[in-house]
């Protein structure tokens, strides 16, 4: 049972095996077809969207968590940028 919820709980599940086995190659692709600052304005255009549409609907905690996880999620790209072009020699 214990191997059937590994399965059936595993993320990322759409990507292929090879793709598990060179996630650079996956960053590398990703940032090839969106470049950074589009990644960046793209990413602050979502959030703005959020906020506007949920406003009168959160509460404080759920906009801070929200805040909060953009902010994470700008520093996770800007890190996989970093390691796809360390990888890829540039």
């Amino acid at each position: 049972m214990e191997q059937i919820l590994k399965r059936l709980n595993f993320q990322p599940a759409t990507l292929t095996i090879t793709e598990m086995e060179n996630p650079e190659q996956v960053l590398a692709t990703f940032f090839e077809n969106c470049p950074i600052h589009e990644v960046r304005e793209n990413l602050w255009e979502m959030y703005k969207g959020w906020i506007y549409n949920s406003a009168e609907y959160t509460d404080p905690d759920q906009t801070r968590a929200m805040m909060s996880f953009y902010t994470e999620l700008v520093n996770f790209v800007n890190a996989a940028f970093l390691s796809a072009e360390k990888t890829n020699g540039n």
